[in-house]
C-alpha cells in the first residue's frame, strides 16, 4: 500500500513538473512575443519589419509602435527594474522621443502638415511623461501621462494618415493625388518662411542700419556672414544627417541648435545695446567723426557679422534637413518634385520679399526711430532665441532629464499656462509654459527694459548738458 501511494506520489510529482516545464516554456514564447512587439529605435524597426522598403508605414504604425514601446517602459517601472542600462526603465521612455518621434520623421511632418505649435505641444507632453517617471510618480500617474500623449500622438497619426490615404488599401490611396502635393507646396513654403523670417528680421534689419548710417562697406560683413553661414548651413546638414543615420538619435541636432540660439543671443544683446548708444543723431554724428579716418571700429561690424551668421545658421540646418525628408517622399505622389521645389522657390521668394521691404522702409524713417526700433528689435528676437534655444537644450536636447532632479522638475508644464503650447504666435517667439524657458526669458526682459531705461536717461542728460 505505501509503495503505491510512493510510487502515484512520484507519478504526480513528475507529472506536475512536465506541466511546469510546458507552462514555463509557454510563458517564456509568451515573454518573447512581448519583448518582440517593441523596438527601442525607428531605425531597428524599419530594419526588421521593412528591410526592403516595400511595406508602407503609417503614422499609426508608428504610433502603435511608440505606444508599444511606452507600455514596456510602464511594466518595466511597474515591476520595480532597475532605472538605467538597456534593460532598465527609463530608456525606452526616453527613446520614444529622441530614437522614435523625431528620427521616424514624425516630428518634421507634423511642423509641415499640421502646425510647428502642435510639434511643441507634444514635445513637452513627452517631457511630463520622463519627469513623472524621474520623479519616481506613481505608476498610475506615469500611466496618465503616457496614455495622454499615445492620445495626442494618435491625433496627429489620423490626421496625417487621412492626408497621405494610408487609411485606405494601397490601390485606392489618395496620397498620389494633387491634394497631397498642394499640401506639400504648403508645408515646404510654411516652414522656409517661418524660420526664414526669424533670421531674415535680423539680417534686413542690420543691412537697413548700414545703409542708413552711409556706412554700406559693413554690408560686406553682414552679407558675407549670412552667406558662409549657408555654406555652414549645408555641411553641418550632411554631418547631423550623417551622425542621426548612424545612431538613430536626433538628438545632436537639437544640442547645436540650442547652442548656436544662446550664443546668438549673447550677440544680439551686445548689438542691441549698442544700437541704443546711437539713438540720438548728435551720438550717430560724434560716432561717424571719430571714424572718419577710415578706421572703422572693425569690431563692430564684425560682431554684425556674426550675428548675421548666427541668425542664419541657427535655422539653416534644419531648413535643409526638413526638406531632405520631403524631397525623398516626392516620388510617391503626383507632381512632388514640382510641389517640393515649388514651396522652395516660393518660400525663398517670400522671405526675399520681407528683406527688400524692410531695407526699403527702413531706409526712408528718421533715424533715432529707427535706431530705437532696430534696437527693440533685436531685444525681442534675443529673448525669442533665449526661450527656443533653452527648449532646444533642455527638452529636445534631454539635458533637464540628464540632470534630473529640480532642473527637471522646472521643464514640466506649467499647469495655469498649458493653454501657451498650442500658440503659433508664441512658439515664434519663444514663449512655452515651462520655468526652463520663463524663467531667463523674464530675467532678461527685466535687464533688457533696465538697460534701456538707463540709456534713455543718460542720452537725455546729455541732451540737456549739450
Amino acid at each position: 500500500m505505501t509503495r503505491r501511494i510512493s510510487a502515484a506520489a512520484v507519478s504526480l510529482f513528475l507529472l506536475l513538473m512536465v506541466f511546469s516545464a510546458v507552462f514555463s516554456l509557454g510563458a517564456s514564447a509568451a515573454d518573447d512575443s512581448v519583448k518582440a512587439d517593441y523596438y527601442l529605435s525607428y531605425k531597428k524597426y524599419i530594419a526588421a519589419e521593412n528591410p526592403d522598403g516595400k511595406k508602407t508605414v503609417t503614422y499609426n504604425d508608428i504610433t502603435d509602435q511608440i505606444s508599444n514601446l511606452l507600455d514596456e517602459g510602464v511594466r518595466r517601472y511597474e515591476s520595480g527594474a532597475q532605472k538605467d542600462g538597456d534593460d532598465g526603465y527609463y530608456k525606452p521612455f526616453t527613446n520614444s522621443y529622441g530614437f522614435w518621434y523625431e528620427t521616424s520623421g514624425y516630428e518634421k511632418t507634423v511642423m509641415g502638415y499640421i502646425s510647428g505649435a502642435r510639434v511643441n505641444e507634444v514635445e513637452l507632453q513627452f517631457s511630463n511623461m520622463k519627469k513623472a517617471v524621474n520623479n519616481k510618480d506613481s505608476v498610475e500617474n506615469v500611466k496618465a501621462e503616457v496614455e495622454k500623449l499615445v492620445s495626442m500622438l494618435r491625433e496627429d497619426a489620423d490626421t496625417l494618415d487621412s492626408l497621405f490615404g494610408y487609411e485606405k488599401t494601397e490601390t485606392e490611396q489618395s496620397g498620389s493625388g494633387d491634394g497631397l502635393a498642394w499640401a506639400t507646396f504648403g508645408a515646404i513654403f510654411g516652414i522656409i518662411l517661418r524660420e526664414g523670417l526669424e533670421a531674415i528680421l535680423i539680417v534686413g534689419a542690420m543691412a537697413a542700419y548700414l545703409v542708413k548710417t552711409e556706412n554700406k562697406k559693413g554690408l560686406i560683413y553682414v552679407y558675407g556672414g549670412s552667406g558662409l553661414a549657408l555654406i555652414a548651413s549645408v555641411i553641418m546638414a550632411i554631418i547631423l544627417y550623417s551622425i542621426t543615420s548612424s545612431t538613430s538619435n536626433s538628438i545632436p541636432q537639437e544640442i547645436v541648435e540650442g547652442v548656436t540660439a544662446l550664443l546668438a543671443v549673447a550677440v544680439l544683446i551686445y548689438v542691441s545695446n549698442w544700437m541704443i548708444s546711437k539713438a540720438e543723431s548728435q551720438a550717430w554724428t560724434k560716432y561717424i567723426s571719430d571714424k572718419v579716418s577710415g578706421s572703422a571700429d572693425k569690431g563692430k561690424l564684425l560682431a554684425l557679422g556674426f550675428t548675421a551668421f548666427l541668425a542664419v545658421f541657427r535655422e539653416g540646418a534644419e531648413v535643409i534637413l526638413f526638406c531632405q525628408q520631403y524631397f525623398s517622399r516626392a516620388d510617391s505622389m503626383n507632381n512632388g518634385f514640382f510641389a517640393v521645389f515649388g514651396g522652395i522657390i516660393a518660400g525663398l521668394a517670400a522671405v526675399a520679399v520681407i528683406f527688400v521691404l524692410i531695407r526699403v522702409f527702413g531706409v526712408k524713417i528718421p533715424l533715432g526711430p529707427f535706431f530705437m526700433a532696430t534696437s527693440i528689435l533685436m531685444a525681442v528676437m534675443s529673448i525669442a532665441f533665449l526661450g527656443s534655444g533653452m527648449w532646444e537644450l533642455f527638452l529636445d536636447g534631454g539635458l533637464a532629464e540628464s540632470i534630473g532632479g529640480f532642473v527637471q522638475s522646472l521643464a514640466g508644464t506649467i499647469p495655469a499656462l498649458s493653454w501657451m503650447s498650442g500658440n503659433d504666435a508664441l512658439a515664434f517667439l519663444g514663449i512655452y509654459p515651462t520655468w526652463i524657458t520663463l524663467g531667463p526669458q523674464l530675467i532678461l526682459l527685466v535687464v533688457t527694459i533696465v538697460t534701456f531705461i538707463l540709456a534713455m536717461k543718460k542720452s537725455r542728460n546729455k541732451k540737456e548738458t549739450a
